[in-house]
């Protein structure tokens, strides 16, 4: 068995950690050995309905009356927190998620700087004035919605926890978070941070599986949801709170493009397409997985990439050699042998498949793999496999690669290669996704708005405006004031 702290905390409601109202546990695997490393609660509608209680009770009597400046303090005191048990963290997440600490370690810095950043945005979200008219005089104010009910996936539980309910406090709100049953404990153990520094049932948490995030994303008392996740759980989140006219946000899926044009600097695009795809095991949304090359580099790159790839370690997340780790779960390893498997099947050619050392545990691993001779109706090259999985095509006409790019159902990120950075922008404009990178593969960067177009969802996270925007709504107040009239102001007092 791995060797480790065993976690077993309660449901997180109303400032102290509970059990949950069917007494029962389910267990939380390390990915790389399937050893249990702990447990959380199996959450039920019941759990929701009172961490939704807390948390309105809350919003109503306490949070929404402490003024901006002091959610500043809140929040900064969390980053604190946060960083001083970074490594606690660190090591949590690479157990409970199975990635390698390197990469844990850039997602709780990311958690850190989160809190952090929409701390300095708490006193700095303000509405407008209106040019008075008639004797009248408009001007907004940004308020919270009230509650804000979050459900988060598995990829990056310390960041994503993190990204939801930093905005979502800074503007004001409280939260009832609904973590990943595969990732729990990343979480709770922020609960704990919380327990001791914001007021009592500012943030719930209620751990589970299927049972509580259907209830949540349909409570008529929950005021906003933010849901990040696959894209079909994203409709049904999106149908649940159409019942109450409950605003969402939703960041989905994506199949996202990574073109590299004949005149790219082909070291730099390898090393940066590497990144694009293999980063978190392939595990994100945002990963390049359609590699599209000019037949001009199609073989010099191929050769740097497969050299690339060939020298990868795959191993445990707690190696620090490792650079690919296991994926996060049974039902993942299931999905992703399954597209391999549909890839050969289909007629793709295996330009690349890695080989697992014979002494790893007995883990999910799944070796890298680079499919060639792809057509766009293959399901490989249409459906998020969500694993260490890379289509290449080919073409000819950059138009072509744009069209390419741009069939698909989603539109979260993108990226060009270029040495002419006027050819590159013009290639920007035209894909049809959220975010494009240029001459890069660097994902995620707080200020910057991050989120899709198409099935990719709806709203922005990490920017400024954009994401404040997200978690408030604005109220307009008309008030009669004093026309600007001629005549001495003591006429008044004559």
């Amino acid at each position: 068995m791995t060797d480790h702290d065993y976690h077993d905390w309660g449901l997180f409601v109303d400032g102290e950690f509970t059990q949950s109202e069917s007494g029962e546990r389910f267990d939380v695997e390390n990915p790389a050995d399937k050893t249990v490393i702990g447990s959380a609660p199996e959450g039920t509608a019941g759990d929701i309905d009172e961490a939704v209680r807390v948390a309105r009770e809350t919003y109503e009597e306490t949070w929404r009356h402490v003024s901006a400046r002091e959610r500043v303090d809140y929040l900064l005191e969390v980053a604190d927190r946060v960083e001083e048990r970074a490594e606690e963290f660190v090591l949590l997440e690479t157990l409970e998620n199975g990635k390698p600490l390197s990469e844990s370690r850039t997602d709780v810095e990311e958690a850190i700087d989160g809190y952090r950043y929409y701390a300095g945005t708490a006193d700095k979200t303000h509405g407008d004035t209106i040019p008075e008219r008639d004797d009248l005089f408009d001007y907004t104010v940004r308020e919270p919605y009230g509650v804000v009910g979050v459900i988060i996936p598995w990829n990056w539980p310390p960041m994503h926890t993190a990204d939801f309910t930093a905005p979502a406090l800074a503007a004001g709100n409280t939260v009832v978070l609904k973590p990943a049953p595969e990732t729990p404990l990343s979480s709770l153990l922020m609960a704990e941070l919380w327990q001791d520094v914001l007021p009592d049932g500012v943030v719930n948490v209620v751990t589970g599986d299927v049972a509580p995030g259907a209830r949540l994303t349909e409570h008529p008392d929950v005021d906003k949801l933010a849901f990040t996740g696959h894209t079909e759980t994203g409709s049904k989140v999106m149908k649940a709170a159409a019942e109450d006219i409950t605003d969402v946000m939703l960041e989905l899926g994506g199949k996202n493009a990574n073109i590299v044009l004949p005149d790219a600097n082909i070291e730099k695009a390898v090393d940066g397409s590497y990144d694009g795809i293999f980063n978190n095991q392939g595990q994100a949304c945002a990963s390049g997985s359609r590699l599209y090359l000019h037949d001009s580099i199609y073989d010099e790159f191929i050769e740097q990439f497969v050299a690339k790839a060939e020298g990868m370690v795959i191993g445990p997340g707690t190696d620090e050699e490792t650079d690919l780790a296991p994926l996060a779960s049974q039902q993942q390893y299931d999905k992703v042998r399954k597209y391999i498997e549909l890839g050969k099947e289909e007629g793709a050619s295996v330009i690349h498949e890695g080989k697992l050392p014979a002494d790893l545990p007995d883990g999910y691993y799944v070796p890298p793999v680079v499919f060639g001779d792809v057509t766009q109706d293959m399901r490989i090259a249409r459906e998020e496999i969500f694993g260490p999985v890379l289509t290449v095509q080919r073409y000819e006409r950059v138009e072509d690669a744009i069209e390419m790019a741009n069939d698909t159902e989603y539109g979260l990120t993108g990226a060009v290669w270029s040495r002419n950075m006027e050819v590159a922008n013009r290639v920007a404009r035209r894909l049809e996704a959220g975010l494009i990178f240029v001459n890069n593969f660097v994902n995620g960067f707080l200020g910057a708005p991050f989120g899709g177009y198409k099935r990719s969802g709806i709203g922005r996270k990490l920017g400024f405006e954009e994401t404040l925007d997200e978690f408030t709504q604005v109220k307009t107040i008309r008030s009669q004031i004093a026309p600007s009239e001629d005549g001495a102001i003591d006429e008044y007092y004559d």
